[in-house]
């Protein structure tokens, strides 16, 4: 029986795909005069997941910039904690909500791993009402071991101390699938934009 439901946040739990896109391309504006906006797109978007340090290292180098990618990584986080809360669809899938006050009501413990950083995290998760649900929110990228790097994994697991089949993990990307497999704990990937934004809405109707 799974005692511990860890759930990644972006395209998991918050409907934030064009907010966050538009913010990676929004970084770049004042850094590059002539912008290749599809480029970068379609950058985020084959890269959902991933390091977002990694993802300014590859748009650095297509772009032929010169301003440190960390740089970037940090302007972006501004702007996340400056204008997150001026989007009006960031916010939480269908019966997000539900299913965690449903976990919560039978005594299971819930955290958050996640690749963004704490600071706009936080604001995110006030401004639509989740953070009083978690156990922990904890940032890969604050850590300095971004996933797919198992060590927020392994460090829940440690501070918790259960069994590994105790625990199961929700995610939406590859790297999402490659963290947990390398904590060695089970999983679940999920696709909300394939399943009309309603996969939780549809699982707790399915059986509950």
């Amino acid at each position: 029986m799974k005692t511990h439901f860890i759930f990644d946040c972006d395209d998991t739990l918050t409907n934030s795909y064009d907010v966050n896109q538009q913010l990676f391309v929004d970084t770049f504006k004042p850094h590059s005069q002539k912008l290749d906006e599809a480029y970068l797109r379609d950058l985020h978007f084959k890269n959902r997941g991933t390091s977002m340090r990694l993802q300014f290292e590859e748009a650095v180098r297509h772009l032929g910039l010169t301003v440190d990618p960390v740089q970037l990584v940090f302007e972006n986080e501004q702007l996340h904690i400056k204008n997150v809360s001026q989007f009006n669809n960031m916010n939480a899938f269908e019966s997000v909500k539900e299913l965690l006050e449903l976990i919560k009501s039978k005594g299971k413990k819930i955290t958050v791993t996640t690749n963004r950083q704490y600071g706009s995290q936080k604001i995110i998760f006030d401004n639509i009402g989740l953070t009083s649900y978690f156990d922990d929110i904890i940032s890969c990228s604050d850590e300095g071991h971004e996933k797919p790097d198992p060590y927020c994994l392994l460090k829940i697991i440690e501070k918790y101390n259960e069994p590994k089949d105790n625990y199961i993990y929700f995610g939406d990307s590859k790297t999402d699938h490659d963290f947990a497999q390398n904590a060695g704990i089970d999983f679940i990937i999920i696709d909300q934009y394939l399943n009309q934004k309603k996969f939780f809405k549809m699982v707790l109707q399915a059986f509950f």
